[in-house]
């Protein structure tokens, strides 16, 4: 009896990092929400892929990296933040995609990120921000 519970015991424990990675599976990470509700091209270009998709107001395009960083810094320097909040997120295929709501002072964003996982990475290869009339 003892033997089965630490057998138990030891099965959860290395179980474990197994079952936190799934939580985190499926979401958008932190740093590239926090990059994106504090306008922080600079930080957000570090999750980006070596070429990037975006869809602007008024433009869109594959960039690379560098481009894109200059892109979205005039996109936030036009439009600087309020707020940002994830409002939808899922897996498809071998991808994550969140959908997210961008406040500025006169008026709203629907951001969608498109990111892939590379080795230990995740990478954002798409980026399409639209306004939104509410």
């Amino acid at each position: 009896m003892k033997l089965e519970k630490l057998l138990l015991v030891a099965f959860l424990l290395c179980s474990l990092p197994l079952l936190m990675h799934g939580q985190t599976e499926g979401k958008l990470q932190n740093e590239i929400v926090v990059a994106t509700r504090n306008g922080d091209s600079g930080q957000l270009s570090q999750y980006f892929n070596d070429r990037i998709e975006l869809v602007l107001p008024g433009q869109s395009g594959v960039y690379s990296r560098e481009q894109a960083r200059f892109l979205v810094k005039d996109f936030f320097d036009s439009h600087p933040p309020v707020s940002f909040q994830v409002i939808h997120q899922g897996v498809r295929e071998n991808a994550t995609f969140a959908i997210g709501r961008y406040h500025f002072n006169t008026g709203q964003f629907r951001i969608l990120f498109l990111t892939k996982r590379t080795g230990d990475k995740t990478l954002i290869h798409q980026i399409r921000v639209e306004r939104q009339d509410d």
